[in-house]
């Protein structure tokens, strides 16, 4: 319980640090331009975004796809909560059937949260780390390894800090 706290703590942090971020951005354009539209973003961006059961449970997350093909066979869902103005953090629920995928030099940080079933880490020097739900775990930038999920299949929230990387998707 105490190492879900800490995770959702940080999560919240990483979260509030990027709106801190935007707004700050958002205020300096507004001072500039003193546009109605900037004042307008600013008002979205202090909203609170719900991470609702619905989708957390598994339902409503969309048609399973290949996911990232070319680094492995994994067959996935999921849905995207949140991105930053910036496009530099994110936020979302992923859930993916057996399978393995490939990370080589990994170009973003990341944290999941297990929330059903489990993914197995293989780094490059052959450690194994399994992680079940109520679990998590942070991917560094610059990890290279394989994530496999096992028969049963996982279902996890992910918070990227991720430089724009993905949310130009």
């Amino acid at each position: 319980m105490k190492a879900f706290a800490l995770i959702l703590w940080s999560a919240l942090m990483l979260f509030l640090g990027s709106l801190y971020n935007a707004n700050s951005s958002a205020e300096t354009d507004s001072q500039v331009s003193q546009s109605s539209s900037a004042a307008n973003v600013t008002d979205v961006e202090k909203q609170i975004i719900r991470l609702d059961r619905i989708r957390l449970s598994g339902k409503n997350l969309g048609k399973y796809a290949p996911y990232e093909p070319e680094q492995g066979d994994l067959i996935a869902r999921g849905y995207d909560y949140y991105y930053s103005t910036d496009n530099n953090f994110g936020i979302g629920v992923w859930e993916s059937k057996p399978g393995e995928m490939t990370y080589t030099d990994l170009a973003y940080d990341e944290l999941m949260f297990v929330l059903d079933g489990s993914l197995v880490m293989k780094n490059q020097q052959g450690e194994v780390e399994t992680f079940d739900s109520g679990e998590g775990l942070i991917l560094p930038k610059g990890w290279s390894g394989t994530l496999v999920v096992p028969e049963g299949g996982v279902r996890k929230i992910w918070v990227s800090y991720m430089g724009g990387i993905k949310g130009n998707e």
